[in-house]
């Protein structure tokens, strides 16, 4: 191969990292929100290895609209009020749940051993690739929540327990990884 033969070859190599840096960027960020979401969701473990503090246990108010209408049947009603301590709030009369949000979440059959921040799986079905076409040829991905209310979620689930949409190193080097197979890959398509 002459000099101008590998001169052009290193040109074409150049020009399609480029046009491939888009969809490689979007393919990064589809198996980061993946690797998260299971990690988080599957096990309650953040980006550091640790597992997310439990739900609270400290006794909390409740009205029939903080549970579906099965589990508000069979809490409130006219002899289980009886059982249960009350507080009047702006107007509001509410029954004191002891156990928390940890109890309410049991009532719900929903998961108490881990923290996964999934009551309805609203916010992590909302969380998804939120840049533009234009960042992805940047080189920029961004995850994030879309509707305002699961964004509030998210950065309250954030403020109190860390980033959550934070990867750990083997999720890092799988994303390096990644990069690296498509870049080889458009190396190898130009006879290097």
């Amino acid at each position: 191969m002459t000099f101008p033969e590998l001169d052009k070859k290193f040109d074409n190599i150049v020009r399609e990292l480029a046009d491939a840096r888009g969809k490689m960027m979007v393919d990064v960020g589809i198996i980061a929100l993946k690797d998260i979401k299971d990690r988080i969701i599957n096990t309650g473990v953040d980006a550091k290895g640790s597992k997310y503090r439990p739900y609270s246990t400290k006794a909390m108010l409740v009205g029939c609209k903080s549970m579906n209408a099965s589990v508000c049947n069979s809490f409130f009603g006219k002899e289980n009020n009886k059982k249960h301590k009350w507080r009047t709030v702006n107007g509001k009369h509410l029954a004191i749940l002891p156990g928390g949000y940890k109890k309410l979440r049991e009532m719900h059959n929903r998961r108490t051993d881990i923290t996964n921040f999934s009551w309805s799986n609203d916010m992590w079905n909302d969380i998804n690739i939120r840049s533009n076409q234009g960042q992805h040829e940047q080189g920029t991905v961004i995850i994030g929540a879309k509707l305002d209310k699961e964004k509030k979620k998210l950065a309250h689930h954030t403020k109190d327990r860390g980033d959550i949409l934070d990867l750990n190193p083997t999720e890092i080097l799988e994303l390096y990884k990644k990069c690296e197979l498509t870049s080889l890959q458009v190396i190898r398509n130009n006879g290097l």
